[in-house]
Parts: structure tokens; C-alpha cells; sequence
């Protein structure tokens, strides 16, 4: 069940899955029509998400929604690739993956 506490979670899965994609808040904000600051707002869950820009973020990070609604999916997106066959289209290391999960669990 989703509650209040899942629009925080929420945020950080966004700033987790664009970490991952070296983008910019200002890029991803232009490719949604928003401000940077109301990305900003966004990823640290002071401002709620539409369902339409869940649906463009998904499309602009290239995975399912259920990857901002929970972290485990966006771990699970993470090694999508090595089971695909695409290791060499991973941005990150696997070392650096889990640095940033660590980062984005502890709210930084």
C-alpha cells in the first residue's frame, strides 16, 4: 500500500535514475517543461508528481514506472542490462551502482 511516505521515496528514485543517466536536473527539467527548482522540489518530496510527468520521466530515463514507486525496481532496471546482454551500455560500474544506492537510501 502507498502512502505519504512514498512521495519521498518517490523523489529519490528519480534523482537515483537520473544520477544513473549523468543528466543534468536543468536537461531533465526542459525535456518535462518545469523549472530545475521544481525538479529540485520534486526529488526531495516537497512537491508532489504528476501521473503525466511519472509517465515522461519513465520515457526519458528509458524504464517502467514501478521503478519510482519502488527502490527494489529500481535496482532491478539497474542490472537489466548485464542480463540482456548490455553490460557495455551501463553507465556506471557495478561498484559505483551500489555507492549510489547507499547515497540515495541515506537522503543525500
Amino acid at each position: 500500500m502507498y502512502d505519504e511516505k512514498c512521495l519521498s521515496k518517490i523523489g529519490a528514485n528519480i534523482k537515483f535514475l537520473r544520477t544513473l543517466r549523468k543528466l543534468r536536473q536543468q536537461d531533465v527539467a526542459e525535456k518535462l517543461g518545469i523549472s530545475q527548482t521544481h525538479l529540485s522540489n520534486m526529488e526531495c518530496g516537497r512537491v508532489k508528481c504528476s501521473l503525466k510527468q511519472l509517465l515522461r520521466l519513465a520515457n526519458i530515463f528509458d524504464c517502467r514506472l514501478e521503478a519510482f514507486l519502488d527502490g527494489q525496481k529500481a535496482e532491478e532496471w539497474l542490472t537489466a542490462g548485464a542480463e540482456t546482454g548490455q553490460e557495455e551500455d551501463k553507465l556506471y560500474t557495478k561498484s559505483d551502482m551500489e555507492q549510489l544506492l547507499k547515497l540515495v537510501k541515506k537522503g543525500i
